[in-house]
Order: C-alpha cells, then sequence, then structure tokens
C-alpha cells in the first residue's frame, strides 16, 4: 500500500510540491517565530535575577544594564574603583560586588575586566578559573575558542576596538576555556580587571604627554549582590543620583534594579512577539486554505480513479487508507523540512541576536513547537479524510 501510495505521488508531483512549500513555509514560519521570541525573552531575563543592584554613571538605565550584563552595548563611561572596596566593607546590605570594565576586542569579541565571581555558576570546558589574585589571564567564552582556535596556554593581543587593526603590546594568557551556555558569555573574552589597567597604564608609560592623573583605578560598573530585596532598595536610594569626586569633575551617579531595567526590553520583545504571532496565525490559515484546496481538487480528479480501482474490487476501506497514507507521507515529510528550515534560519540568525546578548540555542526546542508541528500535521491530512469519508457514501462507490 505504501509503495503504492509512492507511486502515486510520483505522477502529481507538482501538486504534491506545491503542498510540501506551503506546509514548510506556514509551519517553519511559525516555529521560528516562537522560537526566537522565547528564547531572546529567556536569554533577557536569566542574567538579570543574579544581581538586586547595578551602580554605574547616569544614563539610560538599560544601556547601562545591557552592557554590564549582556555585552550588548556601549558602557556609559567609568566610575572609580574606589566605590568596589566602599560597597564591599556594607556587610549590612552588600554580599558581594563585582567590578565591570569593558575594553578593547580579541577579533571581535568584547575584553571584559571584572572576578573571577562573576563568572560564578558557569562551567569550564577546560583549564581553570582566574585568578583573583592574578594579571594577564583569560578565561575565553567557547564560541570565541572555537571561531579563533584557541586553546590552554595561547596569548592574546587585543585591540583597541574591534575595527582597529593596531594591537597592544602586553599579551593575555588563555588559562580557561567556557563550557558553552547558549548566552552571551559565549562571545565575550574575560580577564582580571587589572589587566586591562596594566594594559593601559604600560602604554600611558610609553607616552611623553602622560599626565598626573593617567593611572586612576576606574571600572564602568558595579554589580551587586545584595543580602535581600530590602538591602537592594536601600543602596538604590542611596546611590541613585549621588555626586562624587571624579578625575576631571564630578560624576553622578545611578543605581538600578536589573530586572527593572530590563523590563522595557521584555516588553517590547513581548509586543513583537505577539505581532509575530498574529501574522504567523494569518500565514496559517491562508496556507491551510491553500492546502485544502489544492487537496480538494486532487482528490477531485482522482475520482475516476477511485471508481476504477472500486470496479476492479478494491474496498473503500483500502482506498480511503492509500490516500490517508500519501498525505500522511506528505505531511511527515513537511513538517520535518519546516523543522529543519527553522534550525537553518535561527543559525543564520545568531549572529544578529548576540547584538541584543543573547545567543540562540539551536537545540532548544520548545513543548509547544511541537504542537505547531503535530497540528500542521494534522491539517494537512484532514482535507483528504473529509473527501474519502463523503466519497465512501456516494451510492456509486459505497461498498
Amino acid at each position: 500500500m505504501i509503495r503504492f501510495a509512492l507511486k502515486n505521488m510520483a505522477i502529481k508531483k507538482v501538486q504534491i510540491v506545491l503542498i510540501v512549500l506551503s506546509i514548510v513555509l506556514s509551519a517553519g514560519i511559525a516555529v521560528l517565530a516562537f522560537n526566537v521570541s522565547n528564547q531572546v525573552s529567556d536569554g533577557i531575563s536569566q542574567n538579570a535575577k543574579y544581581y538586586g543592584v547595578i551602580i554605574g554613571p547616569a544614563g539610560s538605565e538599560t544601556q547601562l544594564a545591557m552592557n554590564s550584563m549582556y555585552f550588548s552595548d556601549e558602557p556609559l563611561g567609568t566610575i572609580p574603583y574606589s566605590l568596589v572596596n566602599e560597597l564591599s566593607m556594607d556587610g549590612t546590605n552588600v554580599k558581594e560586588a563585582v567590578p565591570f570594565a569593558m575594553a578593547d576586542s580579541y577579533n571581535g569579541a568584547s575584553i571584559v575586566g571584572t572576578s573571577s565571581t562573576y563568572l560564578d555558576g558557569k562551567e569550564l570546558k577546560t583549564g581553570e578559573m582566574l585568578d583573583d589574585l592574578g594579571v594577564f589571564e583569560a578565561v575565553v567564552g567557547s564560541r570565541v575558542a572555537k571561531q579563533n582556535g584557541l586553546k590552554i596556554g595561547d596569548t592574546l593581543y587585543t585591540s583597541h576596538s574591534a575595527t582597529s587593526a593596531e594591537t597592544h603590546k602586553k599579551g593575555i594568557k588563555v588559562v580557561g576555556i567556557l563550557a558553552e551556555t547558549h548566552s552571551s558569555y559565549d562571545n565575550v573574552v574575560f580577564t582580571q580587571v587589572r589587566t586591562l589597567w596594566e594594559i593601559h597604564e604600560h602604554e600611558e608609560g610609553e607616552n611623553e604627554e602622560e599626565d598626573e592623573h593617567s593611572h586612576e583605578k576606574t571600572v564602568c560598573a558595579i554589580l551587586i549582590k545584595a543580602k535581600n530585596e530590602s538591602s537592594a532598595m536601600t543602596l538604590i536610594e542611596k546611590y541613585n543620583g549621588k555626586v562624587i569626586e571624579g578625575e576631571e569633575k564630578p560624576i553622578s551617579l545611578q543605581a538600578i534594579s536589573p530586572m527593572s531595567a530590563v523590563r522595557d526590553v521584555l516588553n517590547d520583545a513581548d509586543n513583537t512577539k505577539y505581532i509575530v504571532y498574529v501574522l504567523c496565525a494569518v500565514i496559517l490559515v491562508m496556507n491551510i486554505m491553500i492546502i485544502s484546496i489544492i487537496t480538494l481538487l486532487n482528490m477531485y480528479h482522482s475520482s475516476k480513479e477511485i471508481s476504477l480501482m472500486r470496479l476492479i474490487g478494491i474496498s473503500m476501506k483500502k482506498i480511503n487508507l492509500l490516500y490517508l497514507i500519501q498525505n500522511s507521507i506528505i505531511g511527515i515529510l513537511s513538517i520535518l523540512l519546516a523543522f529543519v528550515l527553522s534550525r537553518i534560519c535561527l543559525a543564520l540568525m545568531n549572529d544578529y541576536v548576540s547584538s541584543m546578548g543573547v545567543v540562540l540555542n539551536i537545540g532548544r526546542l520548545y513543548p509547544l513547537e511541537i504542537l505547531i508541528l503535530v497540528g500542521v500535521f494534522l491539517i494537512s491530512v484532514l482535507p483528504t479524510a473529509i473527501w474519502t469519508f463523503a466519497m465512501s457514501h456516494k451510492d456509486s462507490i459505497s461498498d
């Protein structure tokens, strides 16, 4: 029966190709839209829960949060490192104050100066974590290591910017490579914050125009693990809007709640997600209509063929089974191709989405994706089931 169904499909390949294309496009777009929107939302909210407060220069709250947690935006500026020490001594409200500095790049990957605490919870594929007492060491994200063929013991020479060909003279030794996290951490090189200071101080020391303030220690932000929610609110009230002395002029601080800061981003992502869902629903409905029309026309033109099979003694039950098998093969093939298409698109979109601080996991599969594919499969078979059921009740071909 399956062999006969395949032969019958080969005869009607034009109609079948149209049906397959309709199913692949509708199911593929629907699955892709759902997967991307959910991974972006999950990825943005994932890191925000680790810290109760972020302190940085005054400016955009969203920019401060996205830069210090997702490496996806430019720093707002710098603040004195002495604030890290000040916060660390606040045993009432602060569990840990983690410095964050972003400067330079390595073949397009951002260089982040921080402490080992920033990598808490991250597993190593090989090597060891940063030594907070060390310097000129690097722990490399999995994607950076893979793209650049890095291994333990290699030396990195960073550049001033992603587009600059000029590299610093002092190198950084790779001591660890992170296991794949499917997050923005895969795209970053981590080093001690002292490393960034010393690389630039070394070059400034060679500059004859160096001034007396060139060695001030600064960071771009401080991420704080607060004792509790009340402690977080106390810190925000204390530091938000506070003005401190800077190298050349006073610096105005802001203190933010990460979850509140990224809420607007999440709301925008959710709004976009709903728009995409509506568009996918429209596409899906249109393709259901196309699939149904093509299938029913195909079945209508098969009436003589069905009548001939009835005349030679083939039961209507077997004829129904034949066409159901045929459309089931088409449906299964189509949803498999739709799934493959969605994963290819995920891979192609990764570079774009990584600019938001999210790395798409091609292997991530949501239960609703399976339901969408199963639903599309049932829809692709339903017109055939209805038609064959109707024809089985016609007197001219009834048993």
